[in-house]
């Protein structure tokens, strides 16, 4: 009997260790949100939401321009992820309607079940002003992420979207 409990110990263990890696796998290192790879696999089976594309206007400029450079870049980065996440979240539990990666250097996706939920968000972000230089956001929404990503860039280039 001791066998099979210190079997199940280390199946338990294993699984664990499994988790953690594909957690790894999936996650953005500076951010600590999802990264493409782990957005895709949680949105691949869905075929309802919208996404909102995000990328951050001025922000080589800004970086650049900084004397700490990329330490100052990822600031800015942090900075944004978490108002993203203070207004994408409800209260403090994490919301299941909603999924954020980072994608990129200064770009972003966002996950809404809703339309509704998703043009808030867009909204929200359009808002946002960098605290530590000047850099603000662009984003767009669509139906899966090439919309959006051509909305975000509409709406980064003056356009209508």
């Amino acid at each position: 009997m001791a066998d099979y409990e210190a079997v199940i110990e280390e199946l338990r263990a294993a699984e664990e260790r499994a988790d953690d890696l594909m957690m790894q796998a999936d996650t953005d290192s500076l951010t600590g949100l999802l990264n493409r790879r782990g957005l895709e696999r949680r949105t691949r089976a869905r075929d309802w939401g919208w996404f909102v594309a995000v990328d951050l206007n001025g922000f080589k400029a800004a970086q650049d321009a900084h004397p700490d450079k990329h330490a100052f870049g990822d600031l800015v980065l942090q900075e944004f992820t978490e108002f993203v996440l203070r207004h994408t979240r409800q209260h403090s539990e994490r919301a299941r309607d909603v999924l954020i990666a980072r994608t990129g250097g200064d770009e972003f996706l966002v996950w809404c079940e809703t339309r509704v939920g998703a043009l808030r968000i867009r909204d929200v972000i359009r808002a946002w002003r960098s605290q530590h230089g000047e850099v603000t956001a662009a984003a767009g929404l669509g139906k899966d992420p090439a919309a959006a990503d051509a909305a975000m860039y509409l709406h980064k280039t003056g356009g209508l979207e």
